[in-house]
């Protein structure tokens, strides 16, 4: 199960990790015009649930990518990174959200023992991401003032962003990055 990394892993989550740190950099600006948009209404903290996804692609990507445990948590730890050096609004905070969210779906890598990198992985992969990154930011965020019913939708909110990021976008991903190297004769 612990496989010793390779200059090629190395070299490729440090990719990733650029280009999905200016990627969730970038998506801060969506994030604060979405939130003025839903401010008026009361529902502000939807903002964070549509986009969560979003920021937590990362994750399962490295884990398709580099078949070794631990690679979604150090991607999305990395991506984090260089959130934070590209000038993230959200500060070092941003390290221990990419923890916990890595972590989330590296455990659902781990439920199938890193055996299987498919849809039941990525599925596993996003309701870890969900369910500790929603305890997480239930505190941290305050979550808890909420009526339980709010908080249900947030949480179901949170789940949709996820499953459609980083199960069904790195699904699609993955299946075009694999067209590409049969095509490379790889």
């Amino acid at each position: 199960m612990f496989e010793k990394w390779s200059l090629r892993d190395v070299i490729l989550l440090a990719l990733l990790a650029i280009l999905f740190g200016g990627i969730f950099v970038g998506s801060g600006f969506l994030y604060n015009i979405l939130t003025a948009i839903l401010a008026p209404a009361g529902l502000e903290p939807f903002a964070n649930e549509v986009l969560f996804g979003l920021w937590c692609m990362v994750a399962p990507m490295s884990a398709m990518l580099i078949h070794k445990a631990g690679s979604a948590t150090i991607g999305e730890v990395l991506a984090a990174l260089a959130e934070i050096l590209y000038g993230s609004q959200f500060g070092m905070s941003t390290l221990i959200s990419g923890l916990i969210q890595g972590f989330g779906s590296e455990l659902g890598f781990a439920a199938t023992r890193y055996k299987c990198y498919d849809w039941l992985s990525l599925t596993y992969s996003a309701i870890g991401t969900t369910l500790l990154s929603f305890t997480y930011e239930y505190f941290k965020i305050g979550y808890y003032a909420f009526k339980p019913g709010f908080v249900l939708a947030l949480l179901i909110v949170r789940f949709f962003s996820v499953f459609f990021f980083c199960a069904v976008l790195v699904k699609i991903i993955m299946n075009l990055y694999d067209k590409i190297n049969q095509a490379a004769g790889k």
